[in-house]
């Protein structure tokens, strides 16, 4: 694998694209408590791992549009949601490229104006109930499907065993309902069965974000697809081997 470069990442916040308002983004990643249980008969200190956390930062420009940074980061009547969100952020251009899903509770939100003239936003988040996940894009940061259809074939280079977390972010549908999938199949061309189903959205509902677990085995292939009759559905799915 080649370095990366951080031009031309992506910010997903609860079905929203916050990309065109945010300039950086800091602290992507987890962390794990470590527990102190050093006995007497050693010289060296002894830890067991605890409770897993994850964090995220976000620097931006204030905006104040309709889906845009400001409305969305206080869209509870002004003030920080109450509710989780999903973020997601995408850490590279193609399908297979790394992602970090996380779900969240909105720590922050704060606005500044410096010298140099711009209204800027900083805000960050933090992990409630679940543990960060890096995996991997199953669309080219965004995908839009005009009807029910299938996308890239991801190799995961084997199956494995411990399950897996999918990550979906629904910008807008623009007629009917979308039920979005991801599959998995033992070779690339071979026949896919699906390993999660999120929740079928209804254009009412986009913008809209599910996270959902599943057990088991992962086979060595992925691929998203969509289903229902609907015209139009722009998504972004990531998808975390556990």
């Amino acid at each position: 694998m080649a370095k990366e470069s951080g031009l031309d990442v992506r910010l997903y916040v609860s079905g929203y694209d916050l990309s065109g308002d945010a300039n950086s983004l800091g602290a992507v990643g987890y962390s794990n408590e470590l527990y102190e249980v050093t006995t007497l008969d050693t010289s060296a200190t002894a830890r067991l791992l605890g409770k897993v956390d994850g964090t995220m930062s976000v620097n931006g420009y204030f905006d104040n549009a309709a889906g845009k940074i400001h409305a969305v980061l206080t869209g509870n009547s002004g003030k920080m949601p109450t509710a989780d969100v999903n973020v997601l952020v995408p850490l590279g251009s193609a399908v297979g490229d790394p992602v970090y899903g996380l779900v969240a509770k909105e720590a922050e939100y704060n606005t500044d104006r410096t010298d140099s003239g711009p209204i800027t936003v900083t805000s960050s988040f933090a992990s409630n109930g679940y543990g960060p996940e890096f995996g991997v894009m199953l669309t080219a940061f965004s995908d839009t499907h005009s009807s029910a259809g299938s996308g890239t074939v991801v190799d995961g280079g084997a199956s494995s065993s411990g399950g897996g977390v999918g990550f979906l972010q629904v910008f807008s549908l623009a007629s009917g309902s979308v039920t979005v999938k991801v599959e998995e199949s033992t070779s690339s061309g071979g026949s896919y069965t699906a390993v999660t189903t999120f929740s079928t959205v209804a254009a009412a509902a986009a913008p809209t974000s599910e996270r959902t677990v599943m057990t088991g085995t992962v086979q060595r292939y992925l691929k998203v697809t969509t289903t229902g009759t609907f015209s139009n559905a722009v998504i972004a799915v990531g998808f975390a081997r556990t």
